[in-house]
Formats: structure tokens, sequence, C-alpha cells
């Protein structure tokens, strides 16, 4: 599946309006992002869906982008819907530079099924 959506990542246009992707290092926990990726198993393409295609939120001082089904609706990413439902990526910045701080699923809009 992970092979399938950087395919259609690399034909879509949409992704160039990210900038450089980083990730937010706390001095005590560097490689936070990384090692929650791997736990949860997320990879970098789904992170970069999430980011262009995802429900824009602030929270707590952070910016979180949601993917739920109508935001997969009519985008190349629709066969990955129930792949994809439900990752949340908490950034400190917005486009087109990001700064990550950790991504996760949201557990009650994964268990959210709007067909």
């Amino acid at each position: 599946m992970n092979h399938q959506l950087s395919l259609v990542l690399q034909n879509d246009l949409n992704i160039e309006k990210l900038g450089s992707i980083s990730a937010v290092h706390n001095p005590k926990d560097t490689n936070h992002l990384e090692r929650r990726q791997q736990q949860r198993a997320i990879s970098l393409a789904m992170i970069k869906v999430a980011l262009v295609y995802g429900r824009r939120q602030f929270s707590y001082g952070a910016l979180t982008y949601t993917l739920t089904d109508k935001d997969l609706l009519r985008t190349p990413y629709q066969r990955f819907t129930d792949v994809l439902r439900g990752l949340r990526v908490v950034c400190v910045n917005g486009l087109p530079n990001p700064k990550i701080m950790t991504a996760y699923w949201h557990n009650k809009t994964k268990r959210r099924v709007h067909r």
C-alpha cells in the first residue's frame, strides 16, 4: 500500500505546495517523530497527503491537519480512504514549510465511516 501511495504522490501536482518538511527536535527527545512514525506505521507519504488535503485546525497552540472521508473525496487518494482515515499531523508551522511535532491516528475519526 505504501508503494502505491508513493506512486500516486509522485504524480500529484498539489504536493509541490509543500516546501521542506522538517521535524521539531526537543532536546530531551530528539527523534520523537521518527520513533512515533515507526510505532504507528505512518509513512512520510501519508504525512504529505495529510498536510496538503487534511482539515486544518488550531489546538492548544499547535496546528493540526486531520484526514477524513470528506477531505479525500474527489482526490487521487480516494481509494486509500480506509487506510488514511483519522491520520492527524501536529505542526508548529503550517504550509509551505511545516515543522512537524508528531503524527498519530485519531481514534474517534478512524472509527467514523461516511459512505
